[in-house]
């Protein structure tokens, strides 16, 4: 599991941008000293110009409208985006 060095400046902030249902051990990214905040899609550029996250953790199914938006922005093209394919598991998966 990551840990935090003693000497970093702040906590790594990560935002996860997804459809409003919980996100699978998020808890976990929390407990390892990550800043974690999530927003829906429809608020993604506003939350992430508000907050400037080091990384933003993009829901695949929103990876092209939501991800050009951000990188058009001169306020948010310079943060990573990483988008992920299920993010969110189904009922049917272990987690």
């Amino acid at each position: 599991m990551y840990a935090m060095p003693s000497t970093a400046r702040h906590a790594p902030a990560v935002l996860f941008i997804h459809d409003g249902s919980p996100i699978a051990h998020i808890e976990h990214l929390k407990d390892a000293g990550l800043r974690v905040s999530e927003t829906r899609a429809r608020t993604a550029v506003a939350a992430a110009k508000q907050q400037q996250p080091d990384i933003i953790v993009l829901d695949f199914d929103y990876d092209g409208d939501v991800s050009a938006q951000l990188k058009r922005d001169k306020a948010t093209r310079h943060i990573p985006v990483v988008a992920l394919v299920n993010l969110i598991p189904s009922r049917h998966q272990p987690a």
